[in-house]
């Protein structure tokens, strides 16, 4: 027999919202961690498909809360919930559909962008995966909210609505596809909607390759957590610039403008590490002319100045030492200062952080301090640094 590739089934996720069903998740939650013990005694009253189904969707549950604020609640496959848009994020990008009255959310998925469009609007759902389009019902009543749910391929469904919100499957056999046209649909399939909807947003990898993106839309990469979780394309009336980082919590936008080059220079005493959105953005020259800094090389996404200025798009470190890269002497200089990395980054840079750990075995002792390690004009080097915000 084969088993389903998840154990939450449609008959699951009905049993579970019957008084029985509840109560085995109850008890599911409340037996904890050994997995195999807690089987074994639920088994004992229920049926060991149900069993397998209430002990993943509990672990899933105790995964789901870094995303949703109503976890608990909520129903998940794994993929669905690693797929599903983090709660802040579906909250702000709704906002993009300000000056729309009805949207639909195509490929809703278990319904993470749902939730955030239902809250403000009218909106039509379609995902052609009948189990995950039970969960967002289910995770819609959860919090509240209610929306028009369709069975349909998106591809061949006639869509009526001020705007529309697409997230393609972005995995084929459990795995993730690079190019944007192995989505499903393609990207391409974005030209179709707009024929009769204007106002399309697009959800992709926010490691989409640059050739891939489209010239005639905005591109916004949004960081949650000090990540870049998400970028998103927007079409037509929802666009309002190029290029966009934004910063959540905040939010906190910066747009592309026209600007001056920014100079290439020697390291000031600031050193500032960009965010992740702003990176794949290349906002370095807007970001650099709020700031007052320049680039330490053309090919490296550091910027340095000689005054600190707090920022919400970078982070911000005090320059103690400049050096060129040299393990022995590194390690030399750091005991000899009584200094210890309490925290490692890298860009373009051939050790990682974890091996230059290792290779230093330095005691954690002393005064913490950040190394930065890069390449400067070709050259390996390393900053040792304190963060300016201390």
């Amino acid at each position: 027999m084969t088993l389903p590739a998840t154990p939450i089934t449609l008959e699951a996720l009905r049993f579970f919202r019957t008084p029985q069903g509840e109560e085995l998740l109850t008890e599911a939650a409340a037996l904890g961690t050994d997995e195999l013990r807690a089987s074994q005694i639920l088994r004992t009253r229920f049926p060991a498909d149900l069993c397998r189904a209430a002990l993943a969707l509990v672990q899933l549950r105790q995964t789901a809360r870094e995303k949703f604020s109503l976890a608990n609640h909520m129903y998940f496959d794994r993929e669905g919930l690693e797929m599903a848009s983090r709660e802040e994020i579906s909250t702000y990008r709704a906002n993009r559909f300000q000056d729309c009255q009805t949207v639909a959310d195509l490929g809703c998925g278990i319904g993470g962008d749902l939730l955030g469009l239902a809250a403000r609007f009218r909106v039509q759902a379609l995902d052609l995966d009948r189990v995950r389009l039970e969960m967002a019902r289910l995770n819609l009543r959860a919090a509240g909210l209610d929306a028009a749910l369709v069975q349909a391929d998106i591809r061949h469904f006639r869509i009526r609505a001020d705007g529309i919100f697409l997230d393609p499957a972005r995995r084929q056999a459990g795995r993730r596809v690079r190019s944007a046209e192995d989505y499903s649909p393609p990207l391409s399939f974005v030209q179709e909607l707009r024929r009769s909807t204007p106002a399309v947003a697009v959800k992709v990898s926010p490691a989409i390759d640059e050739a891939e993106l489209p010239t005639d839309c905005e591109v916004e990469f949004i960081s949650a957590g000090h990540q870049c979780r998400e970028a998103v394309l927007y079409f037509g009336p929802l666009a309002s610039t190029s290029r966009r980082a934004t910063i959540l919590p905040g939010p906190h936008s910066l747009a592309s403008t026209p600007c001056p080059a920014v100079p290439v220079a020697p390291p000031g005493s600031v050193l500032y590490d960009p965010d992740p959105a702003l990176v794949r953005a290349h906002l370095f020259d807007e970001l650099a002319g709020r700031l007052g800094a320049w680039k330490l090389d053309p090919q490296i996404a550091y910027l340095s100045s000689d005054t600190f200025t707090p920022t919400p798009f970078a982070r911000g470190y005090r320059v103690q030492t400049f050096l060129p890269f040299n393990l022995k002497k590194l390690r030399q200089f750091l005991l000899h200062e009584g200094l210890f990395p309490a925290e490692i980054k890298k860009r373009r840079f051939p050790i990682e952080p974890q091996e230059l750990r290792q290779l230093l075995d330095l005691p954690a002792h002393g005064q913490g301090v950040t190394l930065i390690l890069t390449r400067i004009a070709g050259r390996a080097s390393v900053f040792i640094c304190v963060s300016a915000t201390k």
